[in-house]
């Protein structure tokens, strides 16, 4: 069992005192499976100092959010004081040690479990808390390894099988968070990318669809931009990205779905124009051009966006 697993797995996980116990007892230094030996002097400094500068309410504190989320893991907690207590996690990864302490003590690992749940809501917060601890971060990404793509995966299936965008969008942003850069983006690219960002790219009739496409088309033209030679891997998503190109501009009375569909054709247009061949982006060029009339009669805005989107296809925006 890996530390993560063995860290949510202990008995008296919930209460701060243990963990410490617990993780003193390690031998490692909590970001990969290894076998036991000596701590070092440096990690048991770190567990003990993170005592000390909590105090007491502060460690109390960590307490009752670390009981909230194993308490509902363990299947006799509430959703709510779940979701509640993985939304306090989420502020708290947003600082980089936090994030790495996560990793450290083993929370990490209880959140994956959280991720595997079957509440939405729950399951969305979780993702949450991996997005943000795992960003831009190589140390808590490989910390958090396959295990943490394979439950995301997992949670992206589940919102796509109840169509529920908005935990679709916080798995995604999940997704791309631990695997950008990371040992584990390889096989996510050559296995399961695809299937996601496609689906997402079709996504787009709905505030909340449109905001998970939105996100979709920026992942796939990030990827696309670290390496061209994906496309081997995204056909159908870059064709996915093509057809919001191709078809008439969509509108809605809600200024928020109006500019995340205006987000999504402009991520799409730079995936098309990363991915080449150069006749698709000239032909992707050539359908904007045709409803940039009728989408400047409708809205401003919707011509802004078509604009913007067909300045990147010809080459006037990098």
């Amino acid at each position: 069992m890996s530390e993560l697993g063995a860290a949510a797995a202990h008995p008296d996980y919930p209460m701060w005192s243990s963990l410490l116990r617990w993780s003193l007892a390690q031998g490692s230094d909590g970001t990969s499976a290894s076998p036991q030996g000596p701590m070092s002097e440096e990690k048991r400094k770190f567990l003990e100092g993170a005592l000390k500068a909590m105090g007491e309410d502060g460690a109390e504190r960590q307490r009752a959010i670390f009981e909230a989320v194993q308490k509902y893991v363990d299947g006799a907690g509430d959703a709510d004081a779940c979701v509640d207590a993985l939304e306090q996690l989420e502020d708290d990864a947003q600082d980089l040690d936090a994030a790495r302490d996560l990793l450290k003590v083993g929370m990490l690992g209880l959140v994956l479990k959280a991720v595997d749940a079957d509440d939405a809501a729950v399951s969305a917060a979780a993702c949450g808390v991996v997005a943000v601890a795992t960003a831009n971060d190589a140390e808590v990404q490989n910390g958090a390894g396959q295990q943490a793509v394979d439950a995301l995966l997992g949670a992206w299936r589940r919102s796509a099988a109840r169509e529920d965008d908005g935990w679709g969008r916080r798995a995604l942003h999940a997704l791309c968070a631990t695997t950008r850069n990371a040992p584990m983006e390889k096989r996510y690219v050559e296995k399961d990318a695809c299937e996601v960002l496609k689906y997402a790219l079709l996504r787009s009739a709905t505030k909340d669809g449109a905001r998970l496409a939105a996100k979709a088309a920026f992942a796939l033209q990030a990827l696309l931009a670290d390496d061209p030679g994906r496309k081997t891997h995204l056909g159908s998503a870059i064709n996915a990205a093509t057809r919001h190109l191709e078809a008439p501009p969509l509108f809605a009375d809600d200024v928020a779905a109006d500019a995340a569909r205006r987000q999504l054709r402009e991520h799409c247009a730079r995936a098309v124009a990363r991915a080449g061949p150069p006749k698709r982006a000239e032909q992707c060029a050539a359908a904007a051009k045709r409803f940039l009339g009728d989408a400047a009669r409708a809205a401003a805005c919707e011509a802004e966006g078509v604009a913007d989107s067909l300045a990147v296809l010809e080459g006037r925006e990098s």
